[in-house]
C-alpha cells in the first residue's frame, strides 16, 4: 500500500492532498513528486498529528497519566478536598489508632501526621511511588516494542536504495516512541484513577506509595462504602486508621520491604521479551487504507489500545509468585494485628472488615493499576491464607515472636508455608549466632567478654 495514497471514494487524489495540508495548517504546493519533499511532508504531517511539545518519552507517559487520572476522577462527581470538621475527626482517629496498636504489635509508634486527601489529591501524593515501580516496566517494555517494530520496518525495507523509504525509517522511530509512551500512559492513567475511587486510605492497596510518615484518609470513598453497606460512620473511619497506621508502622520500622518490592520489579522488567511478529501483526491491523487527518487521528486512537502483553518465562513467574507472596504478607499481618484490636474496642468491627474484604475482592484497585503490566495478583485466597498464617504464628510464639519474622528478610515464609503454617512453625527455629549478642552488648555499652 502506498503510504500517500489519498484517492477515496473517487476523489480527484490531488484535490484530497491539498485539502489535508490545508487541515493540518501545511504548504498546499509541495511538490509531491519528489522523493525528499514527500518525506519532509510526512514528517510535518507527523508532527501536527502527534506533537511532541519538547517533553521526553518519560515525560509524555507521565503527564498522560496525570490527566488522565485526574479527568476520571474529575467525571465521576464532587471531590472536595476536606473540612476543618473532617480533618478534626480523622486526626483524632488516627491519634487513637496509635494508642491502641500499641497493645498489638511490638513495633514501636513512629511520630505520624494525619492526612485528609481527595482522589486528586491522593493521585498528585502517589504518582512518585507508581513512577519508581512501574516506570521500569514501561520503559523496558516500551523500548523493545519500539525496537522490534523498527526491525520489522528495516526488514521490509532491506535491499531497496530509494531514499525516500531510508527517510521514512528515521521518521518512523521518534513517531513509535512517542505513540507507545502515549499508550501506556493513557493505560496506567486509567488504572490509577479506578484506584483512586476505591482506596480507603493511603496505602490501602498493600504498597508503600508514601515516603513520610503520613497517615492518610479519603472521605469521599469512606462516605461511599458507608452509605452503600450502612455501616457505622465512626467505626468505620477508626477501623481504616487501625489498617492504615498498622500498615505505616510495618513500612517505617522494616525498612527493607519497599526496596524488596521494586527491586522484584525491576528484576522482572529486565527480564521482558517481545515477540517481533506479535507487535508488527497488531500494527499492521491498525494502519488505515487511506491517509487523512480523521484515519491517521483513528489510528492512533486504535494503537493505544493495543497492550501487549510479552509471555512470562519461569524465571519471570518465579518473581511474581515472591511479589504477590510479599503483599499478600503485608495485609495478612495488617489483618490479624487489625483484628486484634478491633475485637476489643469496635463491637461493629466484623461488619465492616466484611465489607471492606468484598469490596478489595470485587474492585481490586492495584491489580487495575498493576497486573496488565507485570501479571501480577495477590488474590483474595492468598491474603486470607497469610492472615490465618500470620494468627498461627501468634498464637504459637506470641506477638513478640510473629512481628520478629519481619527483622530479616530471608527468616521470611516462603510461598509453600503461607498455605501451611503448621509446616512451618514445626521447623526449628535459628539460633542467633552468640557472637550477635556480644556484638549488640558492645554497642549498647555494655560488659561482655571478647
Amino acid at each position: 500500500m502506498d503510504a500517500f495514497d489519498l484517492s477515496h471514494g473517487g476523489e480527484d487524489p490531488m484535490e484530497a492532498l491539498r485539502r489535508l495540508l490545508r487541515d493540518l495548517g501545511l504548504p498546499e504546493d509541495m511538490d509531491v513528486n519528489d522523493a525528499e519533499a514527500r518525506t519532509d511532508l510526512f514528517r510535518m504531517m507527523m508532527q501536527r498529528l502527534m506533537p511532541s511539545d519538547g517533553m521526553s518519552d518519560e515525560t509524555v507517559v507521565w503527564e498522560t497519566v496525570r490527566q488522565m487520572a485526574r479527568q476520571l476522577v474529575a467525571s465521576l462527581g464532587p471531590d472536595p478536598s476536606a473540612n476543618s470538621r473532617v480533618s478534626r475527626q480523622v486526626t483524632d482517629a488516627v491519634h487513637l489508632a496509635e494508642l491502641w496498636l500499641s497493645e498489638a504489635t511490638v513495633l514501636p509508634p513512629s511520630p505520624m501526621t494525619a492526612v485528609v486527601w481527595s482522589r486528586a489529591e491522593w493521585i498528585e501524593a502517589s504518582l512518585p511511588a507508581w513512577k519508581s515501580m512501574i516506570e521500569p516496566v514501561i520503559g523496558t517494555l516500551a523500548s523493545a516494542i519500539s525496537q522490534a517494530a523498527q526491525h520489522r520496518l528495516a526488514d521490509q525495507t532491506e535491499g531497496e536504495a530509494d531514499g525516500e523509504m531510508v527517510g521514512l525509517q528515521s521518521i518512523m522511530h521518534p513517531i513509535l516512541s512517542r505513540a507507545i509512551s502515549a499508550m501506556f500512559g493513557a493505560h496506567v492513567g486509567e488504572g490509577l484513577g479506578q484506584a483512586a475511587t476505591t482506596t480507603m486510605t493511603g496505602t490501602d492497596l498493600g504498597l508503600p506509595l508514601f515516603p513520610t510518615a503520613s497517615v492518610g484518609i479519603l472521605p469521599t470513598n469512606l462516605a461511599a462504602i458507608q452509605q452503600q453497606a450502612e455501616l457505622d460512620e465512626e467505626e468505620l473511619l477508626l477501623y481504616c486508621s487501625l489498617r492504615e497506621v498498622a500498615r505505616q508502622r510495618l513500612f517505617l520500622e522494616v525498612g527493607w520491604i519497599a526496596p524488596q518490592i521494586i527491586a522484584l520489579v525491576q528484576h522482572f522488567a529486565r527480564e521482558i521479551r517481545v515477540d517481533p511478529d506479535a507487535i508488527a501483526t497488531a500494527m499492521e491491523d491498525a494502519l488505515p487504507d487511506h491517509l487523512s487527518a480523521e484515519s491517521m487521528a483513528a489510528f492512533q486512537t486504535d494503537f493505544s489500545t493495543i497492550l501487549f502483553m510479552p509471555d512470562q518465562s519461569d524465571e519471570q513467574r518465579e518473581i511474581l509468585e515472591r511479589l504477590s507472596t510479599l503483599l499478600a504478607l503485608v495485609e495478612g499481618w495488617v489483618d490479624d494485628v487489625t483484628a486484634s484490636v478491633a475485637s476489643q474496642r469496635l463491637p461493629g468491627w466484623e461488619a465492616v472488615s466484611e465489607s471492606l474484604r468484598r469490596h478489595r475482592a470485587t474492585s481490586r484497585p492495584a491489580q487495575t493499576m498493576v497486573t496488565p503490566l507485570i501479571g501480577l495478583s495477590a488474590t483474595p485466597r492468598v491474603i486470607r491464607e497469610a492472615s490465618v498464617f500470620w494468627a498461627a504464628v501468634r498464637e504459637a510464639r506470641g506477638i513478640d515472636g510473629r512481628d520478629a519474622l519481619w527483622k530479616y528478610p530471608d527468616s521470611m515464609p516462603q510461598p509453600q508455608d503461607v498455605a501451611d503454617p503448621e509446616g512451618f512453625l514445626a521447623r526449628p527455629t535459628s539460633q542467633e549466632d552468640p557472637w550477635d549478642d556480644e556484638l549488640r552488648r558492645f554497642l549498647s555499652g555494655g560488659e561482655g567478654e571478647a
